[in-house]
C-alpha cells in the first residue's frame, strides 16, 4: 500500500469548516418553517379564523314548498 497526499488550497490548511453565513440562515429558516408548521397544523384555532361564529341559515330552497 502506497502514500497518498492530499492536496489543500492556499498555504496548506482548509480554507472553510462548512459553517458560514449561508449554513446559519439555512438553519433559522428551517427553524422558522417547522415552528409555523407546528402553529399551524397543531395550536391555530380551529374555527378557520373568524370572529363569528357559524349559524344554521334555515331551511334551503329546494326544502322549501310552494306557496
Amino acid at each position: 500500500m502506497g502514500q497518498v497526499n492530499v492536496n489543500t488550497p492556499g498555504d496548506g490548511t482548509p480554507s472553510d469548516s462548512g459553517s458560514g453565513a449561508g449554513f446559519i440562515v439555512g438553519i433559522i429558516v428551517a427553524i422558522l418553517i417547522i415552528v409555523l408548521l407546528v402553529y399551524f397544523l397543531l395550536l391555530a384555532p380551529k374555527n378557520g379564523g373568524g370572529t363569528t361564529p357559524t349559524t344554521n341559515p334555515g331551511p334551503s330552497a329546494a326544502l322549501m314548498t310552494r306557496a
